[in-house]
């Protein structure tokens, strides 16, 4: 919930890669790799935005579940007092190719309301999500 804001940090390298086409778009992508101090999936990261700059998609690898490769597809994005967030997020294992099983999510998230809140010390926000 935090991208895109964490991937403006200065110890946060980022470069965008070829494109990848994916459910008749073509996305642009990022990759990422995060410094070892900031706590997330894997250090490596590949984050994907449509033709409007939504984010679609990240993929990475879940070292804490046995190197399993992810892709998590967002989308439904509502915006929240001006801040536009995906409403819908699905993990899918993903292939050696890139490409996604998209048989059986194994994680599946709906956010229903956020309330961005500001603190003069640090941003922070607060999300009500269901989990199935």
């Amino acid at each position: 919930m935090t991208t895109p804001l964490l991937l403006t940090r200065p110890d946060v390298l980022v470069r965008e890669i070829e494109p990848w086409r994916e459910a008749g778009q073509t996305w642009r992508r990022l990759r990422v790799t995060y410094p070892g101090t900031i706590a997330t999936h894997s250090l490596d990261q590949t984050f994907y935005y449509d033709a409007d700059g939504l984010q679609r998609r990240m993929d990475y690898v879940n070292e804490v579940m046995g190197s399993a490769l992810v892709a998590h597809h967002t989308g439904h994005h509502r915006s929240f007092d001006g801040v536009v967030v995906p409403t819908r997020r699905r993990t899918f294992r993903r292939n050696p190719d890139g490409t996604a099983n998209l048989n059986l999510p194994s994680i599946t998230i709906d956010v229903h309301h956020v309330s961005p809140m500001t603190d003069e010390a640090a941003p922070t926000a607060a999300f009500e999500y269901e989990n199935r």
